[in-house]
């Protein structure tokens, strides 16, 4: 049974998808499917001061991510995690998508199915899907919910406009609070009078470091029970949930980007992962810049 290695590669936008990076190499130390493991995290930000949805429409949103995957496919990795929640609605207009034969799993699956088998568990509640607005305005958890049965009237989207870039920056941040309650309030404005529980469900990669605000400020503004739904965990758990024997695998983790993280950033993180992966932390100080990693051109 031995010489078991694996490649996995996890992206997204930033570093919000750090928290699943850290979670799965968390999992991924006791797993005994493995006896090497090769963990990488791949940073698709596409320059230093212009994210995604910086890009004018969808398609030059894909052309630039098709680079990025293309450039993925070149660690030769096992499986793909696509840990980013704008980056997985705009991944199957890629042409990456129709041609590449390496598995793909982006979290917006996860969290349809996260947020599903909540409100079929409790039929008075609802759920406000916090996103990007690049993620809102593709209304991709939406359909995919009421396809599977939930009445629209239980779904509401609030696109949290530069949220992400904040806590992207800074998230110990003096005005992410207020950004967060603003969002919050208009989320509440939208839901009305609340009858039953309402789940909070994160869908930013890097909203789930502010569980707490989230939690906190739809409480203030629904006055009723709030549940709070991280798709991070979700994919940590579908990746790495053997339900085989423990293990003790050798874990190599590296972190690649095109664009620089100032020291500032990299110690706020620290002190968000090391709790959950002291390991992942060591792999951010020592992340490999790469100016040439992947193609930002459109034409």
């Amino acid at each position: 049974m031995g010489n078991r290695e694996t490649t996995i590669l996890v992206t997204d936008s930033g570093l919000g998808g750090l928290s699943v990076f850290s979670g799965m190499a968390g999992a991924l130390a006791k797993d005994g499917r493995y006896d090497r493991v090769s963990l990488i995290y791949f940073n698709a930000w596409p320059s230093q001061n212009k994210g995604y949805n910086h890009y004018p429409d969808r398609e030059a949103r894909a052309k630039v991510f098709h680079n990025a995957m293309d450039a993925m496919a070149g660690f030769a990795p096992d499986h793909i995690y696509i840990a980013c929640n704008t980056l997985s609605v705009i991944y199957p207009f890629t042409r990456f998508a129709k041609e590449t034969s390496i598995p793909v799993t982006g979290i917006v699956d996860h969290g349809v199915d996260m947020i599903h088998r909540e409100l079929v568990r409790d039929d008075q509640s609802r759920v406000v899907i916090f996103g990007t607005p690049t993620t809102v305005q593709e209304n991709t958890h939406k359909t995919a919910l009421i396809q599977k049965g939930i009445h629209p009237d239980r779904i509401i989207t609030r696109g949290c406009l530069n949220l992400a870039g904040k806590i992207e920056r800074d998230p110990f941040g003096d005005e992410i609070g207020a950004m967060i309650d603003e969002n919050a309030r208009a989320a509440a404005a939208q839901l009305g009078k609340c009858s039953g529980k309402v789940f909070a469900a994160l869908c930013c990669t890097h909203f789930g470091y502010c569980r707490e605000k989230f939690h906190a400020a739809l409480a203030r503004h629904t006055g009723t029970g709030i549940g709070i739904l991280n798709p991070n965990e979700e994919m940590v758990a579908g990746a790495c949930d053997t339900g085989g024997s423990p293990g003790q695998p050798e874990i190599r983790m590296r972190i690649f980007s095109r664009v620089t993280w100032e020291p500032s950033r990299i110690n706020a993180y620290d002190r968000l992962l090391t709790p959950v992966s002291p390991a992942s932390v060591d792999a951010l100080k020592h992340y490999t810049l790469d100016r040439d990693l992947f193609s930002i051109d459109i034409d």
